[in-house]
């Protein structure tokens, strides 16, 4: 389906079972630079004869079909697919229920169609580039402006996993059930390699004294067993809360921001997304003045936002279980410098290109100056913290 004229194609198709007649439907393919690595990108343009231009995006299943096996690719694109087509609707309807205003509600990309067809696994929603909506510079640490807005959306969308589930608790946990995070669920002798590599190669950066501290827990089974599991609080995680899936836009005076790709979405630790967006899109500094700060942030957005559904937080996430959860995930933050952290860094022209050839060996970035500051400054922390 990275064929151009495939997508134009659906695109046509969707535009027919709206009844939206397009003259003309304009498909550019993108690069994202090094922040997207499973699906091909592409923008639309639809021309219509009696109305303005309708702007477009659509993300493309990128993974030949031997990766697709060893990650699980099928559950990632499905799970994408429910997001937008059940558990948008799903949140929407109890905001509108519940009177949230406009300034409060979470809100989607809006939702055009897809294609289920396998190995062209397809979504289609609007372009908020087109709206105004830009990226934060991936290379450059969050500062308080965009980490305080980020962290009370967050908060907006884990405080709908909780109303849904005290209203629908059957519902609720038979999704949950179903969303278990299953990206390395199952015994896969490529990916130990692959995570042996990837360790060491991430360890070559740090100082000498941290090795073995470090290859302590990222090598601890039952530390990586649990990292994408919740502990007492169950949520839907986002799973891939990050700066360079959260689409920015200033709006009389307040900035506004709208996150998207929900192929990772999982129930979860709400804290699990807290400390992912924390640990790859700060460095040391940011999180000398202003971590305490956030994670205190996030707990007050969380309160107000589970108020609107008429929710207390001391009955739904009291402070005491929220702080021992925090502390159980917090070495979940050297998992986090050693997975992610260096997609995050690496440059643009060192990036993978994806494509069917692709391999998981693909995914052993060449770490840089910038990744070796973060992740030090990480490994830092830790000990600062008693982590390690």
């Amino acid at each position: 389906m990275a064929d151009a004229e495939q997508l134009r194609d659906l695109i046509k198709k969707i535009l027919a079972e709206k009844k939206c007649d397009g003259s003309e439907v304009k498909v550019v393919k993108f690069d994202s630079g090094g922040a997207n690595y499973t699906s091909a990108l592409f923008r639309v343009t639809v021309s219509l004869p009696k109305d303005d231009d309708l702007h477009l995006f659509a993300k493309v299943a990128a993974f030949g079909e031997s990766m697709r096996e060893k990650i699980n690719a099928d559950w990632m694109y499905s799970t994408e697919q429910f997001v937008y087509t059940k558990l948008a609707n799903i949140y929407e309807d109890l905001q509108l229920r519940h009177g949230v205003e406009n300034e409060h509600r979470y809100v989607f990309p809006k939702f055009f169609g897809l294609s289920s067809e396998h190995g062209n696994e397809t979504v289609v929603t609007e372009d908020l580039a087109a709206a105004g909506y830009v990226c934060y510079d991936r290379f450059r640490p969050m500062d308080w402006e965009y980490a305080a807005v980020s962290m009370e959306t967050l908060a907006k969308f884990h405080a709908l996993s909780f109303a849904y589930e005290k209203e629908h608790p059957e519902e609720f946990q038979k999704i949950a059930k179903d969303m278990q995070y299953k990206i390395g669920s199952e015994e896969n002798k490529s990916l130990e390699s692959f995570w042996v590599q990837l360790v060491e190669g991430s360890l070559a950066v740090i100082r000498e004294e941290n090795k073995d501290r470090v290859r302590k827990i990222v090598y601890d089974e039952n530390v990586m067993k649990n990292y994408n599991k919740p502990i007492d609080k169950i949520v839907l995680a986002h799973g891939d809360y990050r700066l360079s899936n959260l689409l920015f836009k200033k709006q009389d005076g307040r900035l506004q921001v709208v996150p998207v790709d929900y192929q990772l979405v999982h129930s979860g630790c709400p804290l699990n997304d807290v400390l992912y967006f924390i640990t790859v899109g700060s460095d040391q500094q940011f999180r000398a003045k202003h971590f305490h700060q956030l994670i205190d942030y996030y707990y007050e957005q969380l309160a107000m936002a589970l108020e609107r559904f008429s929710l207390d937080i001391v009955d739904v996430y009291p402070r005491e279980v929220f702080n021992k959860e925090l502390k159980e995930k917090l070495p979940h933050m050297l998992l986090l410098g050693v997975m992610i952290l260096p997609a995050v860094t690496v440059e643009a022209d060192a990036a993978p290109k994806m494509g069917n050839e692709i391999d998981v060996s693909t995914f052993i970035f060449k770490t840089n100056k910038l990744y070796a500051e973060r992740f030090n400054g990480i490994i830092d922390d830790c000990i600062e913290w008693g982590v390690i």
